[in-house]
């Protein structure tokens, strides 16, 4: 009987107490982030072969983090749980809703319904190296920290969350008191696969590893075999209401290069950045050099039953 690892932080407890004893279900809960590692070696040392994470995109986080360390870059097949304020995750390698129905077809050998292969991002930076899929700094810090103001603290959250945060940033740059920090960017510098690097003011800079994000939003057009893909706009931009529709119908247009809105893919990336960055929903600095790294991790398998 394969037996199943359940993986969730204090706030997604709900639901994962009824498992607790139950036949081949070992259930942990880390104490905070330095109790993802202890937590994790146990549900190894017990040779659980599924191993659910019940949480949000920073619980995934963290757990693969730990995960990738516990395993040798090889972590068993992962169910996520979403249970977070967005889960941006879930709209890409899917989500399990009924975890008692998942304890039982994992018992059962039930074979996965649905079997998706990614490779987190390895993110350095301050010392740390962390997985994750969604990395983000400029205009998409400021746009996360709007939405955990103004939208989470309302009570919104998921798909109607995340739609009321990118219209309210989508307003910020365009008119508001705060216009000009908006636009004005933030300096990084970006070297792409060890090519030389490119010092500029940006508008924003997002990186991920998943192939689908929600509501249908992709603002990356660049072709290549890299697993990170990327979106760089120069600030302050140019022609950012034509740029924005552009890319919504997925269109971008010939003048969009030259106007300083670049997409590509790469395996690696150097960046030296002082501002602040998010790495899935939470906020993190750099060095005080600023240096930053991103390449493609180790892949890692994610189930649905």
């Amino acid at each position: 009987m394969t037996r199943l690892g359940v993986l969730a932080n204090a706030k997604s407890w709900r639901g994962v107490e009824g498992l607790v004893g139950a036949p081949g279900v070992v259930a942990e809960t880390p104490d905070g982030i330095d109790g993802y590692g202890p937590a994790i070696a146990r549900l190894k040392a017990n040779g659980v072969g599924v191993i659910a994470i019940a949480g949000g995109d920073g619980t995934l986080r963290e757990a693969l983090t730990a995960l990738i360390a516990a395993y040798d870059g090889a972590p068993p097949p992962i169910a996520f749980v979403p249970r977070g304020k967005t889960n941006v995750a879930a709209a890409d390698v899917g989500g399990v809703k009924d975890l008692a129905a998942l304890a039982a077809a994992v018992a059962a050998g039930a074979p996965a319904r649905r079997l998706e292969i990614r490779r987190p991002m390895r993110v350095t930076a301050g010392g740390v190296t962390r997985y994750g899929f969604v990395f983000g700094c400029g205009a998409f810090e400021r746009g996360v920290r709007l939405a955990n103001a103004q939208v989470h603290k309302r009570g919104f959250a998921q798909g109607i969350g995340l739609a009321m945060a990118v219209a309210s940033s989508i307003s910020a740059a365009f008119s508001g008191a705060e216009r000009q920090a908006w636009r004005s960017g933030v300096a990084a510098s970006v070297a792409v696969d060890g090519r030389p690097a490119l010092k500029q003011d940006r508008f924003v800079l997002l990186a991920t590893s998943l192939h689908k994000l929600m509501l249908g939003l992709w603002p990356f057009w660049g072709e290549g075999e890299g697993e990170i893909r990327l979106l760089d706009v120069a600030a302050p931009p140019r022609r950012l209401a034509r740029a924005l529709l552009a890319v919504a119908r997925r269109r971008p247009a010939p003048w969009m290069a030259e106007a300083g809105y670049v997409s590509l893919r790469a395996d690696r990336l150097e960046l030296e950045l002082a501002a602040p960055f998010i790495l899935d929903g939470d906020t993190f600095l750099a060095d005080p050099d600023g240096r930053i790294e991103l390449a493609s991790g180790p892949a890692v398998t994610f189930v649905t039953y």
